[in-house]
């Protein structure tokens, strides 16, 4: 399973990247700062994972992984600070919402359809489950499922934003690249497990 989710995150990076690369030389659309120096490690994070360097030494891949964990971690938590006024006001630089009611109506843009009071719900479901995952996966606890949690949560962002705010907003925070940084988290070979099989290979 290692290997899949190494693979999905090798090719979600790789695609987020090229169209990241499109969006900002033809579109003009950049991420910001923060973002940026996510989906710079996510890309290190994936050159790491390539069978090439992976096979050679896997200490880059388990290092790379624990700080992508962490710029996850933060990124989410950030993003939950943002919303409840705590960077800025809206409309400050690099400030995405700026207030509970502004996160709320952005959630309304993606659940067009959506019955009233469900925009309120959703928001404060995703600012619940962006919490939880945000602290857990900072902190490197069960890797591997709570990287997978990420990834699901960030491909349900994926399609909501495509459908509701479109392509260009996915790729101004990111999103395809954060799918694989965090399958590639979830894939991170683990120490413990390496210096287990390595006691079991055969001395001589």
């Amino acid at each position: 399973m290692d290997r899949a989710r190494r693979a999905g995150g090798l090719g979600w990076v790789v695609v987020g990247l090229l169209a990241q690369a499109y969006a900002g030389v033809v579109r003009g659309v950049w991420p910001g700062w923060v973002t940026g120096v996510l989906l710079g490690a996510a890309a290190v994070l994936a050159l790491a994972h390539t069978p090439y360097v992976l096979t050679r030494d896997e200490r880059p891949a388990r290092l790379l992984g624990r700080l992508v964990g962490v710029l996850l971690g933060a990124s989410l938590l950030g993003a939950v600070a943002d919303r409840l006024g705590l960077l800025g006001d809206p409309g400050a630089p690099g400030v995405s919402w700026g207030s509970w009611p502004a996160f709320v109506d952005y959630t309304a843009r993606m659940l067009p359809d959506a019955l009233d009071g469900t925009a309120q719900a959703a928001a404060v479901a995703a600012t619940a489950v962006e919490v939880v995952l945000g602290v857990l996966v900072a902190c490197g606890w069960q890797r591997r499922w709570v990287g997978k949690a990420c990834a699901g949560l960030f491909a349900a962002y994926l399609v909501l934003m495509l459908t509701g705010v479109g392509a260009e907003e996915t790729l101004r925070y990111g999103v395809p690249t954060l799918i694989g940084g965090a399958l590639l988290v979830s894939a991170t070979p683990d120490r413990r497990n390496d210096l287990t099989s390595r006691a079991l290979e055969p001395s001589g």
